[in-house]
């Protein structure tokens, strides 16, 4: 689950080392997910937990395609693969008029597409980026999807569920183009609308502070559960259909089932885990969204060779709003941590949200756009990384 930095300390005890050896740790080598991992020094972690921001915007070590790639990663991130502007341009056509239901609108998108390069690091086979691959437009609406529309279904479970029974807003008619699904955002910040299971130990949350400081995950599809950390079978709900559209369109050979969403505040952090939950050996796609973070992934389980350097064995990659990072083969089992998300770093025309224009606004009412004003400046402080896999073979 995401942590707060505030209590780093206490987790850094859980983290110690991360494994390393020549070759990646395979999921069918018998290790589940709860084992701990031996060598990723913790001091790497840690060390990006803590930089100091402007330390970290000269961090060399740090692949950033803002920067460009230096020397010594451009000679282990190679392209791999292309994705063509037409096959993004007809994912997102086609996801854009499944979430607004404007099935046949062939209008092209207000963003000018490219063709996306594919990179793959040869020391971690199956690690592969696609910088950028989401447009503006298409990152907006899909996060209006999610937060607005699946967040206000309460069979995409959401952290908050465990502790408190949520009153979820109720359709209501007016006349006017309502979106199908009422929205959690249609509520003031200073309202209440949940009640502590348990009051002697659990405090009432008004909307702000259930959104903006406790709400942590979200799970599409097939739900994750994460006590026992597994998939329950024939579970409630499906993963949404507009969101598969656009998943498949761009990885035709991932089926997407169940997406883990984790929205993460300024000081919030992934500690190091990896996803070993799923019964398929499928590729996992991780979508981000919204401010940077930094992703963490290292090989191997063995112990690090006499004189061996540590860093040679993990790779720290500093993604933005619109990229995917593509986990398959070995890379798809390695031990991964998010460990710092960089403040102020949200794209300027996605920060005001939910308080949008273009497509995430067409279905939007009056009064839902005059609600959605109270919550403006939403996704500046935050980070939404949307993880897509298929469970079952």
């Amino acid at each position: 689950m995401l942590r707060s930095r505030r209590i780093a300390n206490i987790q850094r005890t859980t983290i110690s080392r991360f494994s390393s050896h020549h070759g990646l740790f395979s999921r069918r080598q018998g290790k589940g997910e709860q084992a701990q991992p031996r060598v990723m020094n913790a001091e790497q972690y840690w060390h990006y937990n803590k930089v100091k921001i402007s330390d970290l915007e000269n961090d060399e070590s740090v692949v950033d395609w803002n920067k460009g790639l230096s020397e010594e990663q451009a000679k282990v991130l190679k392209p791999v693969s292309t994705i063509s502007k037409s096959a993004i341009e007809n994912a997102c056509i086609t996801f854009r008029n499944a979430a607004l239901g404007t099935e046949g609108d062939e209008s092209p998108l207000e963003t000018e597409i490219e063709d996306v390069t594919v990179y793959e690091h040869a020391d971690f086979p199956g690690l592969q980026i696609a910088p950028g691959i989401l447009p503006p437009e298409t990152q907006v609406l899909w996060i209006s999807q999610i937060m607005h529309q699946y967040m206000a279904n309460p069979k995409h479970k959401i952290n908050l569920q465990t502790d408190y029974d949520i009153e979820y807003p109720v359709f209501e008619d007016s006349g006017e183009t309502e979106a199908p699904t009422p929205s959690l955002f249609t509520y003031d910040p200073q309202s209440t609308h949940s009640t502590p299971k348990n009051p002697e130990t659990q405090k009432s949350l008004n909307m702000a502070q259930m959104l903006s400081r406790k709400l942590r995950w979200l799970t599409l599809g097939e739900q994750y559960h994460w006590p026992t950390r597994s998939y329950p079978r024939n579970g409630p709900t499906t993963f949404p259909s507009d969101l598969s559209t656009l998943v498949s369109g761009l990885f035709p050979h991932i089926r997407p089932e169940s997406g883990v969403c984790l929205l993460y505040g300024q000081k919030d952090y992934m500690p190091v885990h990896r996803d070993v939950s799923e019964l398929c050996e499928r590729a996992l796609a991780s979508f981000s969204f919204g401010c940077d973070g930094i992703f963490v992934i290292a090989r191997g389980e063995g112990e690090l060779e006499e004189g061996e350097d540590p860093k040679k064995r993990t790779v720290a990659i500093r993604v933005r709003s619109g990229d995917c990072v593509h986990l398959d083969n070995e890379t798809r089992w390695a031990w991964h941590a998010m460990p710092r998300t960089i403040p102020g770093s949200c794209p300027q025309w996605l920060a005001e949200w939910p308080a949008v224009k273009g497509d995430a606004a067409k279905r939007v009412s009056e009064k839902e756009r005059k609600a959605y004003q109270r919550w403006k400046g939403f996704m500046g402080a935050k980070r939404l990384n949307v993880s897509v896999r298929q469970v079952w073979d």
